[in-house]
């Protein structure tokens, strides 16, 4: 039998002032008509239909213990219920619901439930912060479900702070829609949470939610991606300074994040500074088409136009010098060459050395065309096997095996420039 703790608190009911609210923890099976009974009584008139679990999958993650729960009794009757999810991946808990019976709030029964029941299971389950989603009053009015203003105001007596990115909460059910214009609030407050945290947050409970086929949605990564924006540590803020979070716009934080990469791109492909119009052209048609439905990877799609468009406009980089167009294979030894090897990882990791990297982007450029293209797509813009042949039309295999000597081509032309810089000819050891 889970303990009951009691707490003086006035409920604004028909029953007396001084009646005393008792909190029973609903855990593993037990209860299961209490449950039930908050979730008719309680959740279902506090909540609109898509923020809310099913009353089975509630009670299946109280029973195997990846959510705990509360309940506010007066007398038998339950006037309040908290719930937090568990999530794994990251050091927060999800505060997945806290309600109150209508006609018994504004009497302290929410205060009691948060004072109570937060710093028990986040000592419990040993987590930095709990989560609360919240809705932002300048998406939400106030409804029968209540007030997000006074809901905000609510949060930040509790000592709650918000994270400064927007949120949309995703769809808790399959028959459920996402809920966007929602605001994230962390407690406790006073503390600087890790990006990684909260960027860690955000992944699992959407993957948890929807799926793994979540990673290409693109309102997923612009989630992802204006928390990236906000630096390691993102300050938080109190809940009456919310006007100061900037709304959400994917297709302006998925150009925000992929520009820079596709404009690194173009400066490897492309004969001159001529060409940066025709990224921007490509960007802003692909938006332009794409505006009502965007794709999943966006900078894919840039990237499949950039091609097209510098090769019709004969904008592609050729090297004056014939001899970039051959592979100089005879200056890659084999196993024991320094360089061996260095492409272990795919895509490479591009070495740190200053050195070497101011050598880098030269090299790429003195590949021919299409090698320098495969290079660009899998090697500096990160893209899928798949999505690259598409671009470039080459069979899997062929791909591969052109990849694999342009890699080849560049390590060769490195070396082959460090070589005539050294008077006595050797090749520095890596």
């Amino acid at each position: 039998m889970a303990a009951i703790d009691y707490i003086g608190v006035n409920t604004p009911s028909a029953a007396e002032s001084t009646s005393q609210i008792q909190f029973r923890e609903v855990a593993g099976g037990q209860h299961l008509e209490l449950l039930t009974r908050t979730y008719s009584e309680i959740l279902e008139p506090s909540l609109p239909a898509d923020q809310l679990d099913g009353l089975d999958e509630l009670a299946g993650r109280v029973a195997d213990g990846t959510a705990h729960m509360s309940v506010a009794l007066h007398g038998d009757e339950p006037v309040g219920t908290i719930v937090v999810d568990v999530l794994d991946e990251c050091d927060a808990l999800l505060l997945s619901y806290l309600a109150v019976r209508p006609g018994a709030r504004g009497g302290g029964i929410g205060r009691a439930m948060v004072e109570r029941w937060l710093p028990v299971w986040r000592e419990r389950t040993g987590t930095r912060a709990i989560i609360a989603e919240v809705e932002d009053p300048r998406h939400h009015d106030a409804t029968m479900y209540g007030d997000p203003a006074a809901r905000l105001r609510f949060y930040q007596r509790q000592g709650f702070n918000l994270v400064p990115v927007p949120f949309a909460q995703p769809r808790v059910r399959p028959d459920a829609e996402r809920v966007p214009g929602m605001l994230l609030a962390v407690w406790p407050g006073d503390q600087r949470l890790p990006g990684t945290t909260l960027r860690a947050f955000v992944a699992e409970y959407y993957v948890s939610a929807e799926g793994p086929e979540v990673h290409d949605d693109p309102l997923f990564n612009a989630l992802l991606a204006m928390i990236d924006r906000c630096g390691p540590t993102p300050e938080l803020i109190p809940p009456h300074r919310y006007m100061e979070i900037p709304s959400l716009d994917v297709a302006a934080e998925l150009v925000r994040r992929d520009y820079p990469v596709t404009a690194v791109a173009l400066d490897m492909l492309a004969v001159d500074e001529r060409a940066m119009a025709v990224l921007d052209e490509t960007w802003r048609r692909v938006i332009d088409r794409t505006a009502d439905d965007l794709p999943a990877r966006l900078k894919t799609a840039v990237l499949a136009e950039l091609v097209d468009a510098l090769d019709d406009a004969d904008l592609f980089h050729v090297s004056p010098d014939p001899a970039d167009a051959d592979v100089l294979a005879w200056w890659f030894a084999g196993e024991d060459e320094p360089w061996a090897g260095w492409w272990a990882t795919d895509p490479p990791r591009w070495t740190s050395d200053r050195m070497l990297t101011r050598r880098l982007a030269p090299a790429v450029r003195r590949l021919p065309p299409l090698p320098r293209v495969v290079v660009v797509l899998s090697d500096v813009a990160g893209l899928r096997l798949d999505e690259a042949t598409e671009i470039t039309g080459l069979a899997e295999e062929d791909y591969r095996s052109m990849l694999a000597a342009a890699r080849t081509e560049i390590v060769a032309l490195i070396d082959r420039e460090i070589y005539e810089e050294e008077k006595d000819g050797r090749l520095p050891a890596l």
